[in-house]
C-alpha cells in the first residue's frame, strides 16, 4: 500500500480528475441500481407491495407475541432514534478530536450526518408512503425509506471506520457488530409494525451506498491506513517523522 501525502489523508485530493469508473466502482453501482429498482417498485405499487403486506400480517400485531421480544424491540428502536444516534455519533467524534488534537474525525463524521439526513428526509418527502396499518400517522414524511435503519447503519458504520483507520486489526469484529445491530434495529422495526419490509430495505441499502461512496469510492474521507503512517493519527506527523531513525551507534 502506497505511502499517502498528510494533506490526502482526508480525501483532499483531485477527486474530480480522478477515472471514477475504475476499481472500486462495483460496489456503488451494484447499490445504486439495488436502491433505484427498489424505491422504484414501492413507488409505482409493485409486486413488493404484497410481500410488505405478508410481512406485517405475519408478524404479531403490536403488543402481541412473546412479552420479552416485544420489550427489546421497544428498547432497541429508542435507544435506535435518529436524532440520539447521531447526536452519539457526533460527540464521539469531537471527544476524539479533542484526545488526537486534529479535526479529522469531526470532518469525516460530519459529511456523513448531513449526507444521510438531507438523502432520509427527501427520500421521505418524495414518496409520502405510508406506514403499515397501526404506525404513526405521517404527516409530510413518509415511512420509506426507514430513517432508523439508514441512520443505524451510516453512524456505527463511520464510528467503525474511524476505530479501524487506527486499529485496523478490528475491522473484522467492527464490521459484525454494525452489521448486527443494523439487522436488529430493522427487525425491531417490523416487530413493532412501524415499518414495512422495504423500508427497512431500502434504509439499508442508503445505509450502504452513503457508507461506499464516502469512505471507500471516491471521496475516501478517511483513507485506509499506510505501512509508514499505522501509528500516527491522519493528518498529524510527517513522512520525516514515521521515517527510521539513523542508528547512532553504528559506525561510518
Amino acid at each position: 500500500m502506497d505511502t499517502q501525502a498528510p494533506g490526502k489523508r482526508l480525501g483532499v485530493r483531485n477527486v474530480f480528475g480522478r477515472r471514477l469508473w475504475g476499481a472500486g466502482s462495483t460496489g456503488a453501482v451494484v447499490l445504486a441500481l439495488g436502491l433505484a429498482v427498489l424505491t422504484t417498485l414501492v413507488a409505482t405499487g409493485g409486486p413488493t407491495v404484497g410481500l410488505d403486506r405478508w410481512v406485517d400480517e405475519t408478524l404479531p400485531r403490536r403488543g402481541g407475541g412473546p412479552a420479552p421480544l416485544h420489550f427489546v424491540a421497544e428498547a432497541i428502536t429508542t435507544v435506535a432514534n435518529p436524532p440520539v444516534t447521531v447526536a452519539l455519533l457526533l460527540i464521539a467524534a469531537v471527544l476524539w478530536a479533542i484526545r488526537s488534537r486534529t479535526l479529522w474525525p469531526v470532518l469525516a463524521a460530519a459529511p456523513a450526518v448531513a449526507v444521510l439526513t438531507v438523502t432520509v428526509l427527501l427520500g421521505k418527502w418524495l414518496l409520502a408512503r405510508p406506514g403499515p396499518p397501526g404506525s404513526d400517522p405521517v404527516h409530510f414524511f413518509g415511512a420509506y425509506p426507514s430513517g432508523h435503519t439508514a441512520t443505524a447503519l451510516v453512524c456505527t458504520g463511520t464510528l467503525a471506520v474511524l476505530v479501524t483507520r487506527r486499529h485496523p486489526q478490528y475491522r473484522r469484529g467492527l464490521t459484525l457488530a454494525v452489521t448486527g445491530w443494523t439487522t436488529l434495529v430493522a427487525w425491531s422495526l417490523l416487530w413493532l409494525h412501524f415499518h414495512w419490509l422495504c423500508d427497512v430495505l431500502g434504509g439499508a441499502l442508503l445505509g450502504a451506498l452513503l457508507l461506499w461512496l464516502l469512505y471507500r469510492w471516491p471521496w475516501y474521507l478517511v483513507a485506509p491506513p499506510s505501512r509508514r503512517s499505522e501509528g500516527t493519527d491522519v493528518g498529524t506527523g510527517s513522512q520525516e517523522s514515521v521515517a527510521p531513525r539513523p542508528d547512532p551507534t553504528r559506525s561510518r
